[in-house]
């Protein structure tokens, strides 16, 4: 494991992020954080003995995370039934996706095999919920997910809008299916670890190449409706930012029938920045809207003092993502982002009228709000797996 560790970070100094003056010092950082996570992916390799893991957090990333998303997954074979039991929190949308475990199992993303969303999720008046998993083709039952062959994991997207809404509490067991295998011993969950590790860490460089640098900086193409690799029930816009300290990049978009939408910026090692202590990401439930119900971002190395400030943590380069869930119908081209870059001294000017600003005060009231919020979220997940949510 510590050979691969090594083999990869000089490897990476050769990558974009990597000769980036604002991103390089992130190297260590990073690594830790891809080798933690693949590490929680190897300790929970077991479909035989399937556990609730919670992954893609601050310390644990891969594949630029969403922050108002909670990620559970159960790793699951075909060859096994299981049942899932769980109570219903309070967030904006939840869903239940079958893949392959692409990203550490096969370097590429994952592929999607089936998918459980609402208001197809059953859910009883006292918030408690039972699904099924198999073989065997659902055929008209509710809350049943069918694992044809390759299925290797089920994904559970928690997604908050508002973060003061609570996570969905999950359990899991096996009900069926072949023998149990002996466990693995630790060099064996090591050498998993290490394949994990050898396997995704090309995949997230390549996937910002493809997906965000594939457009000018300073753009966001229109949003698209994401399948492969990603939520399927989601719609999507990723580009580039590239600013100067007094520079700032204006995103307005509408939300349309959406129940959440978020926008949020990253690294160039497709991680997240600090969006605990920082506003590096912001939901139309965060944010304050237009007059005229949209919203408007704007990125800025230094507090512009607009309501919706988008912190890149120093960075003057990176990525940036805006997502669409829970829709009622397909997004309309009007709700697409508009952007605009602009000198700081020129932001009024390249608003929607009466778009909202701050006080110094209420900056510093709101930050203490968001960092209380994500201190209880955690509180609420048993860290860093569980079988009883």
């Amino acid at each position: 494991m510590l050979a691969e560790v090594a083999r990869l970070e000089a490897e990476l100094a050769g990558t974009r992020a990597g000769r980036n003056p604002d991103d390089s010092s992130d190297l260590t950082d990073y690594l830790a954080g891809l080798t933690h996570c693949c590490a929680l992916y190897a300790a929970n390799d077991s479909p035989d003995r399937p556990r609730v893991l919670w992954n893609l957090y601050p310390g644990a990333e891969a594949g630029l995370p969403n922050p108002d998303t909670v990620y559970k997954y159960v790793t699951v074979s075909p060859d096994h039934r299981y049942e899932i039991t769980g109570r219903r929190g309070t967030s904006a949308d939840l869903t239940f996706q079958v893949d392959d475990a692409g990203p550490e199992r096969a370097g590429r993303l994952n592929r999607n095999l089936g998918l459980l969303a609402e208001p197809d999720l059953h859910v009883l008046p006292d918030g408690t919920f039972t699904i099924t998993a198999g073989p065997d083709e659902a055929q008209g039952r509710p809350n049943h997910l069918h694992l044809p062959p390759g299925a290797r994991r089920i994904m559970i997207r928690d997604t908050m809008s508002d973060w003061s809404q609570t996570p969905t509490s999950l359990a899991v067991r096996r009900v069926g299916g072949a023998p149990v295998v002996p466990e693995p011993g630790l060099d064996e969950l090591a050498d998993r670890a290490a394949a994990f590790l050898a396997s995704a860490a090309p995949l997230w460089v390549r996937i910002p190449e493809q997906y965000n640098y594939v457009h000018p900086p300073n753009t966001l193409p229109p949003a698209r409706p994401t399948g492969a690799g990603g939520l399927q029930s989601q719609y999507v816009t990723t580009g580039t930012f590239s600013l100067t300290d007094d520079e700032a990049l204006v995103v307005t978009a509408g939300q349309g029938t959406a129940s959440y939408l978020g926008f949020q910026v990253g690294s160039n090692w497709y991680v997240d920045y600090d969006y605990r202590s920082h506003t590096s990401s912001l939901t139309s439930a965060q944010a304050a809207p237009n007059p005229d119900g949209s919203y408007s971002w704007v990125i800025a190395l230094r507090d512009p003092g607009h309501a919706n400030w988008i912190d890149p943590v120093g960075h003057h380069e990176g990525l940036t993502l805006m997502r669409w869930q829970g829709l009622t119908a397909p997004l309309a081209p009007d709700n697409s982002p508009r952007v605009t870059r602009v000198a700081l001294a020129d932001l009024t000017a390249a608003l929607p009228a009466g778009s909202p600003f701050v006080s110094t005060v209420d900056r510093k009231r709101k930050a203490a709000v968001r960092r209380w919020q994500f201190d209880r979220r955690v509180a609420t997940l048993r860290f860093p797996h569980t079988n009883s949510g």
